[in-house]
């Protein structure tokens, strides 16, 4: 009695809870962990960094200006005595001096290097840009692959409901045909067994949606515990071509991007490092003031004002093969940075491949399991008629049972990894960030 009351319980609560909790679309969980990831937040902070430093004070278009003041006092003895026989004798004479000064230095030219910085500041700013960019699609693709799992399980959890729907019919019956000593003990047994089989699955499924659950809202960063439906189905696009895919992967890839804004920082490096070679001319303005007050020496007073500029010029001739040595590093690095370009390239390409390749099969497999349900379905039902009448043994009609709920869970299993490889082709076709 104990038995069928809890399967009443979980029978008669599950629906109330599913209809307790608000519905989030895939467009919603999308747009919640594009607002609140915290990755993808921690990120926008160093997009934010790289926007402040790129500037024209960064790269050295700007002049420097400082100001600086100075105060000191000081008491001293002293004793002079000058050729005429003149003798100045003081004790504890104090003495002060006040000094200002503000300064401006500008370098006019530095052989081109302040642009190649001004670059290579625009080319770190891209390519955080192009990392935040990368934490998105991340970031869609793990919201969008867990989703449609849940999805899946959900679909599989209402195969498992219906089973279980039958599996009281059953064990009604078999409870019935006892009664009326056209049974016997074994049948009803069995159906029991079975039936608790099915709640077992029903129970393990929802505790995986909960698992789920919680991963979802950590990827939308928000509270582990927050309740929420998902939809009831997903679309499929069918029509994907390979050839197409791959030139997007190409042109849109972001990892791709990002390795080619890595070379590009390498040859501005080495511009940069060119630029050195050459002469650098500096522009330098500056006005002080100093105003001493002394009671020894030759002057009591002295008060000096006035401006100074004035332009310099060096060139470094030679500094133990340093620029040399630089010149080289960065031509490797420039090197290295192609053969990345090339072996990334290479590695989404068979990415893309593979991803392509499970995409076809699981289609096969979606449109022959298609048609596995629907015969399984139909056996379902010949073989409930015929139990009923009983004219099948449980055990035949356990079979036919196993058959059905096995045809549909590889259904929704073959509908989802067909979603998994199309959701991972518009990733490396540089697509899903669109989402």
């Amino acid at each position: 009695m104990k038995t069928k009351q809890f399967y009443l319980l979980i029978w008669l609560s599950w629906p109330l809870l599913a209809l307790s909790q608000p519905l989030l679309t895939e467009a919603d969980a999308v747009r919640i962990g594009l607002e609140n990831n915290y990755n993808i937040r921690l990120v926008k902070k160093e997009v934010a960094i790289a926007e402040n430093n790129n500037s024209l004070g960064s790269a050295g278009f700007l002049p420097e200006i400082a100001l600086t003041a100075g105060q000191n006092y000081s008491i001293n003895d002293s004793k002079q005595e000058f050729l005429t026989g003149q003798v100045n004798d003081r004790k504890g004479a104090r003495s002060d001096a006040f000094s200002a000064a503000a300064q401006l230095n500008w370098t006019l030219f530095d052989g081109l290097q302040m642009f190649r910085r001004y670059d290579i500041l625009n080319t770190m700013q891209q390519q955080s840009e192009l990392e935040l960019l990368l934490a998105v699609e991340n970031n869609v693709y793990n919201i969008l692959a867990n989703y449609y799992s849940l999805v899946q399980i959900n679909l599989q959890l209402d195969v498992v409901k219906t089973t279980i729907e039958v599996d009281h019919e059953r064990v009604a019956l078999a409870g019935q045909m006892l009664e009326i000593g056209a049974g016997s003990r074994l049948e009803l047994l069995q159906a029991e067994v079975d039936r608790n089989a099915d709640s077992a699955l029903f129970l393990d499924l929802n505790d995986r949606i909960a698992q789920l659950k919680t991963v979802v809202n950590d990827l939308l960063g928000r509270d582990p515990g927050v309740e929420f439906k998902v939809a009831d189905s997903f679309a499929i696009q069918e029509n994907l071509i390979r050839e197409i895919l791959l030139q997007k992967m190409l042109e849109n890839n972001t990892s791709l991007m990002l390795s080619a804004q890595d070379e590009k920082l390498a040859q501005l490096s080495l511009k940069e490092i060119r630029g050195r070679q050459a002469p650098e001319l500096d522009f330098n303005l500056g006005y002080t003031f100093n105003d001493q007050n002394s009671e020894a020496g030759f002057l009591k007073t002295s008060q000096t004002n006035g401006i100074t500029y004035g332009l310099s010029a060096r060139m470094n001739l030679f500094n133990g093969f340093s620029v040399r040595r630089d010149k080289q590093n960065a031509h490797i690095m420039l090197e290295s940075s192609q053969l990345r370009i090339a072996s990334l390239e290479n590695s989404l390409k068979a990415e893309l491949y593979q991803q392509f390749e499970a995409y076809t099969n699981s289609m096969h497999l979606l449109r022959m399991e298609s048609q596995n349900v629907l015969a399984a379905r139909e056996n379902l039902e010949i073989a409930s008629e015929r139990y009923q009448l009983g004219d099948l043994s449980g055990i035949e009609f356990r079979e036919a049972q196993r058959n059905f709920m096995a045809a549909e869970s590889r259904l929704l299993s073959a509908r989802l990894q067909v979603k998994i490889s199309e959701i991972s082709l518009r990733q490396l076709a540089g697509e899903l960030a669109l989402e």
